[in-house]
């Protein structure tokens, strides 16, 4: 009997609607937390919210338990995939009671909920596992960037800090001027 419920999971799990299902889901769940930070809307359609936030979150713990049951009799395997602890451990931060320090994680959690996107697609896979890769080099690049900052600093100072002291009037907050304006 539980050859076929293994074969059935494994089959759910693999199939093409299926995880078009979960893509959907994990983008309607970034669109709920998008909606979440509105609290004009929140205090109108709170119950409403609540109740999809539920549904989102029972589908991401069947989705779990359908992976799980389809890497039966090890269920360990499901384990050893990195993307797979990730989405386990967002689901499991979801799962938090809801009190009020535990607000704040839980909203957290729920924006981290988009980022299942990056397990759900082989692509964003790809390109993530690259940019890991390049970490290391990482050091030089930001060398870099610290030393076009320093020199834009320094011109910025004696361009502007004659006419805006407020943002040029000296080194530092030049500094600040320019993180800004790039982030």
């Amino acid at each position: 009997m539980t050859g076929p419920l293994i074969r059935s999971a494994g089959t759910i799990v693999h199939s093409k609607w299926f995880q078009r299902f979960i893509i959907a889901t994990i983008v309607f769940a970034g669109v709920l937390a998008g909606v979440e930070t509105n609290a004009a809307i929140v205090a109108e359609h709170q119950s409403l919210l609540r109740s999809l936030d539920a549904i989102v979150l029972g589908i991401f713990v069947i989705e779990v338990i359908l992976k799980l049951a389809a890497q039966a009799p090890k269920p360990w395997n499901y384990f050893r995939d990195g993307w797979n602890v990730f989405d386990f451990s967002v689901v499991v931060l979801c799962l938090m009671p809801v009190g009020s320090q535990f607000a704040v994680v839980l909203r957290l959690c729920r924006a981290l909920r988009l980022l299942r996107l990056v397990s759900a697609l082989p692509k964003l896979q790809l390109l993530v596992g690259a940019l890991i890769k390049s970490f290391s080099s990482m050091g030089y690049v930001s060398l870099l960037l610290g030393l076009m900052f320093y020199i834009y600093g320094i011109t910025g100072v004696h361009l502007f800090g004659g006419h805006d002291k407020e943002h040029f009037g000296s080194l530092p907050r030049a500094f600040l001027t320019l993180f800004q304006t790039v982030t």
